[in-house]
């Protein structure tokens, strides 16, 4: 069977090293890609993000991504060098909050309430350059959120555990 070996972002075509070969014992009635079948997979696009680890199924693999999905947005979240979590991946649960302005908070922004964290799902991660440049992260929010996220100071991104419904 084929399996993702590195992530995927939607829309990307799928190159021979973003697969591997795995054995594992599925029924046949188990929506996978057969390691023979190679050729229904490299050269095609992923439709929805794909983790490493993840065997594509076929519905997973198209010649055109529908993604986002409605009512959905993709956003970039430029992130400060040495605020980029360790080990940050496509497929993981987020919540980007915003940050302190540079120079602090000034007696007015005390009173004013920090705009609540958004939820979302990192597509990919950018990791900067240089030790001066951001790292990007591209993450899954709800349509809703896209201003919210463009309007943060100094965004910060959290690892949240799957659970986690909710951040106040």
């Amino acid at each position: 069977m084929l399996s993702v070996v590195r992530p995927v972002a939607a829309g990307e075509v799928i190159e021979a090293r973003d697969v591997g070969v795995v054995r594992l014992g599925v029924d046949d009635a188990t929506q996978v890609v057969r390691a023979g079948q190679r050729d229904a997979v490299i050269g095609r696009r992923a439709v929805v993000p794909l983790v490493s680890g993840q065997l594509p199924a076929p519905g997973l693999v198209g010649d055109s991504a529908e993604f986002p999905p409605g009512g959905q947005a993709l956003v970039v979240v430029g992130v400060e060098p040495g605020m980029l979590p360790a080990g940050l991946a496509a497929g993981q649960r987020i919540a980007v909050v915003p940050g302190v302005p540079p120079g602090g908070r000034t007696a007015a922004d005390a009173d004013a309430r920090a705009p609540d964290p958004v939820l979302g799902v990192v597509n990919a991660v950018g990791r900067p350059e240089s030790a001066s440049g951001k790292g990007a992260v591209t993450v899954l929010v709800d349509a809703g959120a896209v201003r919210r996220v463009a309007e943060m100071s100094d965004p910060r991104v959290a690892v949240l555990s799957a659970s986690v419904k909710a951040v106040s």
